[in-house]
């Protein structure tokens, strides 16, 4: 098992680089914990789950079986994950309703589209939808609330940041994912590296623009007006 362990990482160490950034928000959130706010404790959720799934995800692959449909059961948590984040994080009642509107489309849509043997592209870019209408309606709300001193050393603002770039980032990419995976005769190796590698890449990025928010909790009550 540790021989094709090595092997996988020898063979793939973009994705393990991902897996292990994906466990620095986990570590830098366990270690303010007692600073972070509601919404912060379910961005160390978010990460903490894909930690784990990630983990159980490389297990399947040493053990050489299909682990695509873990990406579909991901999406499925990420919808809930980002809509208690926008729950705890909106006061507005108007928004909330059409949040867990929206939230409840793309859960629906990710739950009838779900495959066992394969991604869904439908899922991946729904969430992807859901993950973008959150961040550019946060950037909104700083702007309109006027409560952050600094931005720069707001929490939220680095973790929608990093999510805004990831989502729109990869959406296109997972758009076609169907297409990228299924067909290996229209779709050579390389070429469906060079997509899949963009798309860690940007989820490394967003690993540490999310860590590095969550290590800015404890300066957040003396940031907000």
């Amino acid at each position: 098992m540790l021989e094709r362990l090595l092997l996988l990482w020898g063979k793939y160490p973009l994705d393990f680089i991902t897996y292990l950034s994906s466990g620095l928000p986990v570590i830098v959130g366990l270690f303010r914990y007692k600073y972070i706010s509601l919404a912060s404790k379910f961005i160390l959720a978010f990460f903490l789950f894909f930690f784990a799934k990630e983990s159980f995800s490389i297990y399947q692959s040493i053990l050489k079986h299909n682990n695509l449909y873990l990406q579909n059961i991901e999406i499925l948590f990420n919808i809930l994950i980002v809509l208690a984040i926008g729950l705890s994080s909106f006061r507005s009642l108007t928004w909330k309703r059409l949040a867990l509107f929206l939230a409840t489309l793309c859960f629906i849509f990710s739950l009838f589209t779900y495959q066992s043997n394969a991604v869904s592209s439908v899922s991946l870019s729904a969430y992807r939808l859901f993950a973008i209408f959150f961040c550019l309606s946060y950037f909104n709300k700083i702007i309109t609330d006027m409560r952050v001193k600094n931005i720069t050393k707001h929490s939220m603002f680095w973790f929608t940041s990093g999510l805004l770039i990831y989502s729109t980032g990869t959406f296109f990419i997972m758009l076609f994912s169907e297409y990228w995976y299924k067909d290996i005769n229209k779709v050579s190796a390389e070429v469906f590296d060079k997509y899949w590698n963009a798309s860690q890449v940007l989820f490394i990025i967003f690993c540490f623009f999310s860590a590095h928010g969550l290590w800015l909790s404890k300066y957040e009550q003396e940031n907000l007006i």
